[in-house]
């Protein structure tokens, strides 16, 4: 067994909580590969197919077995279940009615986009935004729920540059700034606009050193990781992801850690066929380092 395959096995705990980092419990991995079974009119027996056996299909959909990530990333492959999503670890208001921060909330937690850009779209939303603030993190949800619901690239982008334009100081950057600039590298990065991606990149963490810990900005790290993912430079992307746990890990923080290793895990598998940059024997100091973190102080 390779050192890949056995980082990927042996860590299928940490993995699987890809699903639950919003704050759900590990029953939401189950009903979510459930969720998408039934709304893709499968049976449990031609989804477990070539993966694993029905009885194990149906105790992870029930909560009671947990699949390692070689199964996981599998059935969601089979799935069509979009391993990219994200939530925020605390969402921003878009109106002073908290009935309407509420709503988003649960819907970016949920993972429901289309539910999500609904509502934004309803003019009774849109009425009760009243301030820059609001305004900029109005259209970064909004952009998001284009780009989860439809792919829609443009919208996405054409979303971003609104929100960009409700940035009031061009000295001190918000987090939610942050997020809207690395979003923009995202993009840029799914075009395959290297030059595009860098100064959005740069734009993102610009003074970074010397701003206040907030968890959302761990999300930074993981967007600019799976930029270069999207660019084929996995090895900038290992380094994007090192930084980010380091970040986390410093700053006491739990937060985005699974998604941080589940993407690392994805970057492993698609380096199977080929050698990473490193030598083996920094790789094992640096997977060492990273998952003690993980495994002894958060798991």
């Amino acid at each position: 067994m390779d050192n890949k395959s056995s980082y990927i096995r042996q860590h299928y705990a940490i993995l699987v909580s890809k699903f639950t980092f919003s704050g759900s419990n590990m029953n939401n991995l189950g009903e979510t590969l459930k969720d998408h079974r039934l709304a893709s009119h499968l049976s449990q027996k031609q989804v477990c197919e070539n993966i694993c056996s029905q009885p194990m299909l149906s105790s992870i959909e029930q909560g009671k077995y947990i699949p390692n990530a070689e199964i996981l990333i599998a059935l969601c492959k089979k799935l069509k279940i979009n391993l990219d999503l994200l939530s925020l670890h605390d969402n921003y208001q878009i109106s002073d009615v908290n009935k309407f921060n509420k709503t988003v909330d649960n819907l970016c937690n949920n993972h429901k986009y289309k539910e999500l850009k609904q509502f934004l779209l309803d003019d009774k939303t849109i009425e009760k935004i009243n301030s820059s603030q609001h305004t900029q993190a109005y259209y970064y949800y909004l952009s998001i729920s284009y780009l989860q619901a439809d792919n829609d690239l443009d919208k996405f982008e054409f979303n971003l540059n609104l929100a960009i334009s409700e940035h009031q100081n061009p000295i001190s950057l918000t987090t939610l700034d942050r997020l809207v600039f690395i979003s923009m590298a995202t993009l840029y990065a799914k075009k395959n606009n290297y030059n595009k991606y860098l100064e959005y990149l740069n734009k993102a963490f610009k003074d970074f050193k010397i701003v206040n810990f907030e968890a959302n900005q761990i999300v930074i790290f993981y967007l600019a990781a799976y930029s270069n993912i999207l660019f084929k430079k996995n090895i900038d992307a290992l380094n994007w992801i090192n930084q980010g746990i380091d970040f986390a890990t410093k700053n006491n923080s739990h937060y985005m850690l699974a998604n941080l290793y589940y993407l690392l895990a994805k970057t492993l598998v698609k380096e199977n066929k080929s050698e990473l940059a490193l030598d083996s024997q920094n790789r094992a100091k640096v997977f060492t380092e990273l998952f003690n973190e993980k495994i002894f102080k958060f798991n």
